[in-house]
């Protein structure tokens, strides 16, 4: 599909395969790519199907040549086994890659629950999962070193819940990364950013968005509230977090299962966030950070939200993914592509099955967008891409 805009022209193309491994005993329901100089990629990725089931672990392999060819995959994490990770087969270790070609520096950032959710008792998983006090971990991975070198952060140290995953890496050296969940028990999740000026040696927690009342709840005993976000940099300078807003936090009105993403600015680099404002943009699933394009419209994509008639769908019967475009700093967005078949045609027929996905950046105004196809019907469990590019 192309759009056009400032004598240069945006594509964003049709998905195809760059990591299929599952015939082999990998499947891929949850991935995170950055990329290196000379095309080499570096990926973690799990292949669980439940939030945080006991046993969780991550993988992860390399590619010497943008994605046409994978190292075996090994676990990661290794590092923090014994210090941290005792029981495996009860515990959940989740960690996501973070980096950038223009930064030596590569990051391994994640949570570890010392006792995962038991997902063979419905009523007991649903316990598990209404106060989860987790381990915040992040690693850093220096020029030429070879192993990750691991900070543990314990609950209380941040947050009470410390769910923390990829942000920004700002021209200036400072680190925005994302965190969310609960404070304390029986709070309300909240979003919040952690911020770095040395490399990822030191970290400092700053809220971003936060709603007290458990009026928003569909279940008064478990929590609901702000948690992932996409973050920008705009032109300007500013900071722009779009926040997925879960149950009665910017539930849609025609479409009670749909929520409305919110926005709130920093002009000062992630130290102080404006109050959260709903956007007119709905959906789960979206990256951890997006593209500023060269015109300094902002773009990101998003699940198919459940309702059908948000926004114009070819298949109507069909989910899968949305590229939102927004001119005005994310305020309001406009739908630039709708996809909704995997690359050999079959139909994205279930709401998750385009999971999280993210940008990668693969050369001046070149992107890919990496997600996983969490198809449990027919079996496939995947990682896929879209090209995304502007042209002049």
């Amino acid at each position: 599909m192309l759009v056009l805009f400032a004598a240069a022209t945006l594509t964003v193309g049709d998905p195809a395969v760059i990591f299929d491994r599952q015939n082999e005993g990998f499947p891929v329901t949850m991935a995170y790519l950055t990329g290196q100089r000379g095309g080499r990629y570096l990926m973690s990725f799990s292949g669980f199907v439940e939030d945080d089931e006991r046993g969780s672990t991550t993988l992860w392999t390399t590619s010497p040549d943008r994605g046409r060819t994978w190292t075996p995959p090994t676990p990661f994490g290794q590092e923090l086994a014994y210090t941290l990770v005792r029981a495996p087969e009860n515990e959940a270790l989740f960690l996501m890659l973070f980096g950038s070609p223009r930064r030596p520096t590569v990051f391994s950032i994640g949570y570890h629950l010392a006792s995962g959710a038991r997902k063979d008792d419905k009523a007991q998983y649903q316990e598990d999962l209404r106060w989860r006090a987790s381990t915040a971990v992040i690693g850093r991975l220096a020029r030429g070193a070879s192993r990750f070198d691991y900070q543990q952060f314990p609950s209380g140290t941040f947050l009470g819940e410390q769910f923390p995953a990829p942000g920004l890496m700002l021209p200036g050296g400072r680190i925005v990364a994302q965190i969310w969940g609960a404070r304390s028990r029986g709070e309300n999740w909240r979003a919040g950013v952690l911020l770095s000026d040395d490399d990822g040696r030191t970290w400092r927690y700053r809220d971003v968005a936060y709603e007290p009342e458990h009026s928003i709840r569909n279940d008064p005993r478990t929590p609901a509230g702000y948690n992932e976000q996409t973050l920008f940099q705009t032109r300007s300078g500013r900071l722009v977090s779009i926040i997925r807003g879960r149950e009665g936090l910017g539930r849609v009105p025609s479409s009670p299962r749909d929520t409305f993403y919110s926005r709130a600015v920093s002009a000062d680099g992630g130290e102080t966030w404006s109050m959260a404002e709903l956007t007119d943009a709905a959906g789960t699933g979206a990256p951890s950070s997006g593209i500023t394009l060269p015109d300094g419209s902002l773009l990101f994509a998003s699940r198919v939200p459940y309702s059908r008639t948000l926004y114009p769908l070819p298949a109507k019967d069909h989910f899968g993914l949305i590229f939102f475009r927004s001119r005005n700093e994310g305020k309001t967005w406009t739908p630039e592509r709708v996809i909704q078949a995997d690359p050999e045609g079959r139909p994205f027929d279930g709401h998750y099955n385009a999971m999280n996905g993210q940008f990668v950046e693969t050369g001046r105004n070149r992107w890919i967008y990496t997600f996983a196809q969490f198809d449990v019907k027919r079996k496939i469990h995947r990682l896929l891409y879209v090209p995304v590019s502007v042209h002049r």
